[in-house]
């Protein structure tokens, strides 16, 4: 199985199932590299995180279909009413079921945990002012449980988004640096959390 990091929010998992892009963004100050998935999920529509045209996609997803449950949550923590709802996706590839938290802005929310449920693979925001922080990210992982949780939504080096770097992250959850793409066997072999580099760290 391969995971590989496009950038921002978006990574591009692929599995002898099916290959899914998960928040395809636009505008950030890089661009996105143009793959081919059979799937392109999308949490919310903002344009760093909606940008379908910028990928090569079979079918998009948006709402629970097929091998994808969405979950509904907020882009902030005042019930959405900064900015919007935000979409969680979980779905399974080779029997890895895998989270995609999108721009969760919503502080710890025990009941968003339980529909959550089991998760192998966690990918979650980090950065903070648009999203939940690194502290709160820590206590969903804490609570979630994931066998690794990969982070996403921090400040990279060519990135324009005014949010946090995953300094504290790392910090707080010592965090391994990974290259931009991981490939494995078997999900047991990652780290317990993980920062990967960016493209734009190159």
């Amino acid at each position: 199985m391969k995971i590989k990091y496009l950038g921002h929010s978006s990574f591009y998992v692929e599995g002898k199932d099916f290959s899914v892009v998960t928040d395809p963004f636009d505008g950030i100050g890089y661009d996105i590299e143009r793959v081919k998935a059979n799937f392109c999920t999308i949490s919310h529509e903002h344009f760093d995180h909606n940008f379908a045209f910028g990928i090569d996609a079979d079918k998009i997803i948006s709402q629970s279909e097929g091998a994808f449950e969405k979950i509904d949550s907020f882009h902030d923590d005042k019930v959405g009413k900064l900015r919007g709802e935000n979409r969680i996706f979980c779905f399974t590839i080779d029997g890895v079921r895998f989270c995609h938290m999108g721009d969760l802005g919503e502080s710890f929310n025990r009941s968003l945990v339980e529909k959550i449920g089991k998760a192998d693979v966690l990918f979650i925001p980090i950065g903070g002012k648009y999203t939940i922080t690194a502290k709160e990210a820590k206590r969903y992982i804490d609570a979630i449980n994931p066998k690794t949780a990969i982070a996403m939504h921090f400040k990279t080096r060519l990135s324009t988004i005014d949010i946090a770097s995953a300094d504290e992250f790392i910090s707080l959850t010592g965090a391994r640096r990974y290259g931009e793409e991981i490939d494995f066997e078997n999900v047991e072999e990652l780290a317990r959390t993980i920062v990967m580099a960016s493209p734009d760290q190159r």
